[in-house]
């Protein structure tokens, strides 16, 4: 694989990251996010570039108090497999520390790559339960086309 390259994204990426999250959103493993809504918060995403394409992407969304959540992470099919998820997520995960973070989680269908990175497990009864991610689940989950049989894991990982 040719090397790549984790930067922030830009507002020129906007259409790009759309495009990368498209066939995600059908596939209902990302939510669906506009370009509106990408580009109000483009300085959330991390892009990886291979040369001059895009090849995966990220973002990091700060509920306050030092929750954090990984979310729309994206690799392009050609570069699945090649430790570029890990890096995006390593690459937010150190994003957090910088902006106070003391946790981060994510919900996600392909849970292994965030255990080999340390994240651990949290059971969804206790998830939907605990106070400090009402407003994950008011703000995404209750919009989510698998409300009603989500197959979603979350995992969370101290970082501070």
């Amino acid at each position: 694989m040719n090397s790549f390259v984790i930067e922030p994204a830009t507002p020129d990426d906007v259409e790009s990251i759309a495009a990368l999250l498209a066939p995600n959103v059908i596939k209902q493993s990302v939510l669906p996010r506009s370009s509106s809504d990408i580009l109000e918060h483009i300085g959330n995403f991390r892009v990886a570039r291979v040369g001059d394409r895009l090849a995966g992407c990220v973002a990091l969304r700060d509920f306050g108090g030092g929750l954090f959540e990984v979310r729309s992470l994206v690799v392009e099919d050609d570069y699945s497999g090649c430790g570029l998820g890990s890096a995006l997520v390593k690459n937010v995960l150190s994003l957090a520390v910088e902006r106070g973070g003391i946790e981060v989680f994510t919900l996600t269908i392909r849970p292994r790559l965030f255990t080999r990175l340390g994240f651990e497990e949290v059971p969804m009864e206790s998830f939907h339960r605990d106070d400090k991610y009402h407003e994950k689940i008011w703000s995404d989950c209750r919009l989510c086309p698998k409300i009603d049989c989500c197959d979603e894991i979350a995992l969370r990982i101290r970082v501070g």
